[in-house]
């Protein structure tokens, strides 16, 4: 009784296990503008260096949608929204420190491409970015030394 008891728990355990393949949305509840990257480097050995990653978004303003995470080359950052130049977008800094995450690897995602995960009306959901344009990278200068 207890080897059917344990099949049947780890037979139900399978079933209901996350999925290590998204789904994809093809249309979403927001416009997604031409994103860009860029590669920085800081002047300082402590400002670090990595990549920008901007993505031009038209959120609805009374919408039910919560931005989650930006999954990028590798990383997993969440998706902060910010106003750049009058234009709401999604801007991460990806260190070159961060760890990458299994998430990401699992999306096969190319260089040019980042998948945004959301929340609409309680269910997560994901759509692919593609054509991400690389942009020259932006170095900043170090304190001059006297």
């Amino acid at each position: 009784m207890k080897y059917v008891l344990s099949c049947f728990l780890i037979f139900c355990l399978c079933l209901t296990s996350c999925t290590s393949q998204k789904k994809l949305q093809v249309e979403t509840p927001f416009e997604i503008g031409n994103a860009t990257c860029q590669q920085y480097a800081g002047g300082r050995e402590e400002s670090g260096s990595g990549t920008e990653l901007r993505i031009p978004i038209s959120l609805l303003e009374n919408s039910d949608v919560e931005l989650n995470e930006v999954y990028f080359r590798g990383k997993q950052v969440k998706a902060l929204v910010n106003t750049v130049d009058h234009q709401k977008m999604i801007v991460v800094r990806i260190s070159n420190e961060m760890s990458d995450s299994s998430e990401t690897k699992s999306l096969n995602l190319n260089s040019d491409e980042a998948v945004i995960s959301y929340i609409e009306n309680g269910e997560a959901k994901f759509t692919k970015i593609s054509g991400i344009k690389q942009k020259q990278p932006l170095i900043y200068n170090g304190v001059p030394k006297n």
